[in-house]
């Protein structure tokens, strides 16, 4: 199963078979949704194209503040090479047809791209339609319905650290305006694997399918761990973050008030955008937390560096539990407040989990004591180490 229908299925949430039932026996009231996509740019039939019905009132009551996660079910299918698809079962009701393909602008888009006006002209109150065919099924009558899609516009380019080298598997994802700040673009069941790319081998990437509107590209430095079992049928594992990240736009920035967008057209192809990662100039800050009190070591505690100008968030980590230290693992060089809160003393024990669990232990915490928060100043301009913040008792000033 391709990743593409497979991830349409789950944001479908329940979503049902896929499959191409033509001649099931359908029980009384149901019926079949059948016809064809086809591509604008070239009246070719859309070949393997994601098709699903949704309620139109459920779409319609997506509002502009809603996520655009989706709870509902249905059918989601594949077209076959000449474009025809056919949805079995379909209660009698108002639907949109909403059609996809890699390439192609989601029927969905319309939905959360801001109209290009001054902010006192917009209404926030008003509700998009998205760009789909709208059909009435009525009970045990067959529908037929042709469907056509749009060529979206692309954005590609290279991702690079500055000594040269590509910069592989770094996720590489689009933003665009809400309300008039920088947001990340909604999920729907259509647009799951749109917006954002993985750099190759050679640190390029691409996005297509976009509708024209203003964006801002993001690259994303991220640090994770995984735990992992094999069994010999496969392998399966958890993937779990270890708060170490940094967002970097064009010109090296990593920051997104510094960042500039650019503006996509219809059906324009922008293979320019490329992103420098300031390998030089990016740093390690680590240390501990200590007790103002007798200066012992505290064993829990969050750590979030605050941009000096406007406390803006910058970095978070937490107490490694193992060694009693924290670590910054990208930070730019500036100014820095560190900032800590929830500092403790804490007794962990690890356990063992039952048979059928994984990992095979597991670490419960028990708060023996709880400190008060503190910020320390940092200028960054080299690796730091040895950074120690001490925190007064809970209550204290």
């Amino acid at each position: 199963m391709r990743f593409g229908l497979a991830a349409l299925v789950c944001l479908a949430a329940g979503g049902g078979v896929l499959a191409q039932e033509r001649n099931a026996t359908q029980p009384r009231g149901l019926t079949t949704v059948s016809g064809h996509v086809y591509c604008a740019d070239t009246n070719a039939p859309a070949r393997l194209a994601k098709v699903m019905l949704q309620p139109v009132d459920v779409i319609d009551s997506m509002t502009a503040d809603a996520n655009k996660r989706m709870s509902t079910h249905g059918e989601a299918v594949e077209t076959l090479l000449d474009g025809s698809f056919s949805i079995a079962h379909v209660a009698p009701g108002t639907y949109y047809v909403l059609a996809a393909q890699p390439g192609y602008v989601s029927p969905l888009a319309s939905m959360y791209l801001e109209e290009a006006k001054p902010p006192a002209a917009k209404d926030e109150s008003a509700k998009k339609a998205p760009k789909a065919t709208q059909i009435t099924v009525d009970p045990d009558l067959p529908v037929s319905v042709n469907v056509t899609i749009e060529r979206g516009a692309a954005v590609s380019g290279t991702v690079l650290y500055d000594d040269g080298s590509p910069a592989s598997g770094i996720g590489v994802h689009l933003l665009i305006r809400r309300k008039g700040e920088w947001a990340n673009i909604p999920v729907t069941p259509l647009d799951s694997s749109h917006f954002f790319a993985i750099t190759d081998d050679q640190g390029h990437y691409r996005i297509s399918g976009l509708p024209p509107a203003e964006y801002l590209l993001e690259a994303s430095l991220y640090l994770s761990k995984m735990t992992y079992r094999s069994d010999g049928h496969g392998t399966s594992g958890t993937s779990i973050s270890s708060g170490d990240s940094l967002d970097v736009y064009a010109g090296g920035n990593t920051r997104r008030k510094d960042a500039t967008p650019f503006t996509l057209v219809a059906g324009e192809q922008n293979g320019g955008e490329d992103i420098e990662i300031p390998l030089s100039k990016l740093h390690t800050v680590r240390g501990k937390i200590e007790a103002a009190r007798d200066g012992h070591e505290l064993n829990g505690g969050s750590l979030t560096l605050l941009h000096a100008d406007d406390k803006s968030n910058a970095a978070h980590a937490e107490v490694n539990k193992d060694d009693n230290s924290y670590v910054f693992s990208f930070v730019a060089e500036g100014d820095y407040i560190l900032h800590v809160d929830e500092a403790e003393d804490d007794e962990y024990r690890v356990l063992p989990n039952k048979d059928a669990d994984w990992p095979p232990t597991k670490t419960e915490t028990h708060t023996l004591r709880r400190y008060g928060s503190a910020d320390l100043p940092v200028h960054v301009s080299g690796d730091l180490t040895g950074i120690v913040v001490s925190v007064p008792d809970a209550g204290e000033p």
